[in-house]
């Protein structure tokens, strides 16, 4: 089953892990600074002993040198749309802004300083070749949620990326990028005007910051994110892309997925067929791929 495909309770997370194993797409969240770790899907309440309940969709530690020597902890309520090859959208959500808005205020209200939605757009096959992005179904959505989200100074990014396919499994990725800069694959409506952070997310990223700092050290460590497990109670640093405590299943020709039933759902792992590799396609204006990055 490809992500496009994929179950809507499941889709979210999904999504968020499917990014997460592709330099191409979580990279550009950064937005040039340099990260020292992305957490996902952090509860609130983990080691703050506070009353929330939520989770964090995405925390992040980025630095912000040289401009300051501090380090900057951004957080994001992660909203994911289907696009479709005709143009049109699915699971827009466009009548649940309210809920949206009192989210990312609850983010606030635990401390975070820095709160931004980013709406991520899982494209059928075909899309990009047919269409340009936004399509006019996102218009008014898009021009709504700016208008909101920019009275209570809270950060917006979107971020569409589509799959090729090959029977079942998504193949290769591709991605809208900025004209001279192939790894800025988002587009960046609103920043974020930081606030003070409270007490309770202090808590929290010290716990976060501790913990990946006593992870053994090893190459591109911070290229692994860290996850919570919910079924064994505790922080868990891992590459999403590829990860040997988690067990392969194989999923037709040209393509693996990775299940992983303590965290609940299925990511993909995306091997151009025929080959063992990872490759990711720009398209660029002209809309031709081209390999953009190669992972072996």
């Amino acid at each position: 089953m490809t992500l496009f495909e994929s179950e809507s309770q499941y889709r979210e997370k999904a999504t968020i892990w499917r990014v997460f194993s592709l330099l191409p797409l979580y990279g550009a969240l950064a937005r040039g600074r340099i990260w020292r770790w992305f957490a996902i899907n952090i509860p609130m309440d983990l080691e703050t002993g506070g009353r929330f309940t939520s989770d964090i969709d995405i925390l992040a530690r980025l630095s912000d040198f040289p401009r300051s020597q501090n380090w900057i902890y951004k957080t994001w309520e992660v909203k994911v749309s289907l696009l479709c090859k005709d143009g049109s959208a699915r699971s827009l959500k466009s009548g649940k802004l309210n809920r949206t808005v009192k989210q990312l205020r609850a983010y606030r209200e635990f401390g975070s300083a820095d709160v931004s939605l980013l709406d991520i757009y899982v494209c059928e096959a075909g899309f990009m070749n047919n269409n340009v992005f936004p399509p006019a179904c996102l218009h008014n959505t898009i021009r709504a949620k700016v208008a909101e989200l920019s009275k209570e100074h809270f950060g917006y990014q979107l971020l569409p990326f589509e799959h090729g396919r090959d029977g079942d499994i998504d193949v290769g990725l591709l991605a809208i990028s900025e004209e001279g800069n192939p790894l800025r694959t988002t587009a960046d409506i609103l920043d974020a005007v930081n606030c003070h952070s409270k007490e309770s997310f202090s808590r929290l990223v010290n716990h976060m910051d501790e913990f990946f700092e006593n992870s053994p050290d090893e190459p591109k460590k911070s290229f692994k994110q860290i996850v919570f497990c919910r079924e064994c109670d505790r922080l868990q640093l891992i590459r999403m892309r590829k990860d040997h405590t988690l067990p392969w299943l194989r999923y037709g020709s040209g393509g693996s997925v990775l299940m992983c039933r303590r965290f609940h759902f299925i990511i993909g792992v995306f091997l151009h067929p025929g080959n063992d590799f990872l490759q990711a396609f720009d398209f660029g204006d002209s809309f031709e791929t081209e390999p953009l990055e190669v992972c072996r």
